[in-house]
C-alpha cells in the first residue's frame, strides 16, 4: 500500500544548484534593477566596491518605496509570494535570490519604509544549513548602509542590495581597477539597451548611475549616468513604407503588437551599432512591460546574415503571455511556440506587406546601399607577380563594385625581433629584409619574389590590415605571429 513521506532536499547540493542557474553577470544585475523599478524608484545606483584583498563586491541602491519587515521576509523567501500586478517586471519571486547568489557568495538586503529599517541576508552557508536566513537588528542594518553607501542617505525610503564577494567575476585579476572598469562597461552596455524605455520615459525617466567605491578609503569614483540606447532611434527610415505596424490575427490579436523597422544604410549611430555588432542585432526585439527581454535574433525563423542587418522588429508581448513564450526566471530570451511563429510570418502591414516581403525590402535596401571605403576588399597591388594579382582581384572582389583598396607588400630592414610590420596609414605590409636571402632559398630576388609566403602572410594578417583600429587582443595576436615566424626562421637558419 502506498504511503507519503517527506523527503527534504540535500541542502548542500541544492545550494550549488541554485547558484548555477546560468545568469550572466549583467543579466543578474538587470534582474535586481527590475525590483527597483517595480518599487517605483526614480534613482538607481549600481556600485562596484573594491577591497584590499583584490576582490569585488557590488551594491544596488534605489530610492523606491522600500519594504516593511514582513515584506522583506517574504521577498527573501525562495518562491516569494510576489504581487500579481500585471505591470510588474518581477515574475517568479526568485529573481532577487537566484540572480544575487549566482554571482555573490552572500546577499544582504537593507530597506527603509515609514522610518523603520529592516535587514536580512543569505550568508554563505545559509541555504546548506536548511534555508536559514540571517536577520539584522536596527544597528546592524544601519552599519551596513553606512559601509556600502557612506555618501548617501537611505531616506525617506529605499533599499540597498549588497552582493558580497563576487566569485564569478570579482577575483583573481592582476589589474583589479581595470577589471572593475570592464565590468562597469558590461553593465552599461546591457542596461542602456535593456531599460532604454525607462531611461527615456517622459515625464519621469528612471535615472540609473554607475560608480565605484574603495572600501578601505571610503573614496567614491565619478558617477556615470547611463544614457538610453534605443535600437530604433534613427532620423530617417531606410524605406518609406516603414516603420509600420504589422497585425496578427486570431488568438494573438491585441496581445502582441509588432512594429517593423528598416534602418537607413551605412548608419554610424550607436543605436545601430549596438554592443555585439550589427549582424547579431538584426531580428526580433521582444519587450515585456517596456523591459527589453531579447535584443536581436530570428528565433529559428531564418538565418542571421549581413544582408538582413537593417531589419529590426519591435514586439511587445502582453504580461499574461509569459508561459506561452517560455519566459524563464532570467528573463533573457523568448521561445516562440509554433503557432506564434506561424502567425508572425503571416502578419501584414496595413499596406499588405507580409513578413517575407518585409525581409525582402530590408535585404534590397542593404544590397543597393553605397559601399563605404572601409568595406572595399583589400587586395595586394604591389609585391606579387601580375598574373597572381589579377587572380586575387577576381577572387577577392565584391560583386557590387570593381573598386578595392590597394595593399603594397615590400621588403624593409626591420628589427631582428620582427618578421613583418604593418603601416596601416600607408597601406603597406613590410617583410624584414634581414631574412630575405634565407626565404628565397636560392631563387633570385625581385619585387615579386616569394609569392607563397606573401600570400600566406596576407591571409593571416587580413583582419589586422582591414580593421579601422587594432584592439588589444588583435595586437597581442600580431605580436604572437611575429614571434612564431621569427623563431621559425631562426630554426631554419640553424639547420644550415
Amino acid at each position: 500500500m502506498s504511503r507519503e513521506e517527506k523527503l527534504p532536499p540535500n541542502y548542500g547540493k541544492l545550494d550549488v544548484a541554485l547558484r548555477s542557474i546560468g545568469y550572466s553577470f549583467e543579466a543578474a544585475v538587470a534582474d535586481v534593477i527590475d525590483n527597483s523599478i517595480d518599487a517605483t524608484a526614480q534613482n538607481v545606483l549600481v556600485r562596484l566596491i573594491t577591497k584590499g584583498n583584490g576582490h569585488l563586491d557590488l551594491v544596488i541602491y534605489d530610492d523606491g518605496k522600500g519594504m516593511a519587515s514582513e515584506k522583506l521576509k517574504e521577498a527573501m523567501r525562495f518562491g516569494a509570494d510576489v504581487s500579481q500586478e500585471i505591470k510588474r517586471l518581477g515574475k517568479f519571486g526568485l529573481g532577487l535570490k537566484l540572480a544575487s547568489l549566482s554571482q555573490a557568495r552572500e546577499l544582504r538586503v537593507v530597506t527603509l519604509k515609514h522610518g523603520v529599517v529592516s535587514g536580512r541576508a543569505w550568508l554563505e552557508h545559509g541555504i546548506s544549513k536548511g534555508f536559514t536566513s540571517t536577520v539584522f537588528d536596527t544597528a546592524e542594518s544601519n552599519q551596513i548602509v553606512s559601509r556600502v553607501i557612506p555618501d548617501r542617505l537611505l531616506e525617506p525610503h529605499g533599499t540597498v542590495v549588497w552582493w558580497a564577494d563576487l566569485y564569478r567575476v570579482g577575483q583573481d585579476h592582476v589589474n583589479h581597477e581595470e577589471h572593475a572598469q570592464k565590468l562597469m562597461q558590461r553593465i552599461q552596455n546591457y542596461v542602456s539597451i535593456g531599460f532604454h524605455r525607462f531611461l527615456s520615459r517622459s515625464p519621469t525617466p528612471v535615472r540609473i548611475t554607475l560608480d565605484m567605491l574603495d572600501l578601505e578609503s571610503g573614496a567614491c569614483g565619478i558617477p556615470i549616468d547611463i544614457d538610453p540606447l534605443d535600437p530604433f532611434d534613427y532620423d530617417q527610415s531606410g524605406n518609406s513604407a516603414f516603420p509600420a505596424a504589422m497585425f496578427l490575427d486570431g488568438e494573438y490579436e491585441g496581445r502582441i503588437s509588432i512594429k517593423a523597422h528598416i534602418w537607413p544604410p551605412n548608419s554610424s549611430s550607436p543605436s545601430y551599432k549596438l554592443p555585439g555588432g550589427t549582424n547579431s542585432r538584426q531580428g526580433f526585439y521582444f519587450y515585456r512591460n517596456d523591459r527589453l527581454i531579447q535584443g536581436g535574433g530570428w528565433n529559428g525563423l531564418r538565418e542571421t546574415e549581413p544582408h538582413s542587418s537593417l531589419a529590426r522588429l519591435e514586439i511587445d508581448i502582453a504580461s499574461d503571455f509569459d508561459v506561452e513564450v517560455s519566459l524563464d526566471v532570467k528573463k533573457v530570451e523568448i521561445q516562440l511556440p509554433p503557432s506564434l511563429a506561424e502567425s508572425i510570418q503571416k502578419a501584414k502591414t496595413i499596406q499588405g506587406i507580409d513578413f517575407k516581403k518585409y525581409l525582402s525590402i530590408a535585404d534590397n535596401t542593404y544590397r543597393t546601399r553605397k559601399i563605404l571605403e572601409k568595406e572595399l576588399p583589400l587586395i595586394p597591388s604591389l609585391g606579387l607577380p601580375a598574373e597572381l594579382r589579377t587572380f586575387l582581384h577576381r577572387e577577392l572582389r565584391i560583386k557590387s563594385t570593381a573598386k578595392h583598396r590597394d595593399l603594397k607588400i615590400k621588403w624593409k630592414r626591420l628589427s631582428k625581433e620582427l618578421f613583418f610590420e604593418i603601416d596601416r596609414d600607408a597601406g603597406e605590409l613590410y617583410i624584414n629584409k634581414e631574412y630575405r636571402k634565407q626565404l628565397l632559398h636560392g631563387f633570385p630576388a625581385s619585387s615579386a619574389d616569394i609569392p607563397v609566403v606573401k600570400c600566406l602572410l596576407f591571409m593571416v594578417l587580413e583582419d589586422a590590415l582591414s580593421y579601422e583600429r587594432i584592439g588589444s587582443k588583435l595586437r597581442e595576436r600580431l605580436e604572437q605571429v611575429n614571434r612564431i615566424l621569427v623563431q621559425a626562421v631562426r630554426y631554419e637558419r640553424s639547420l644550415r
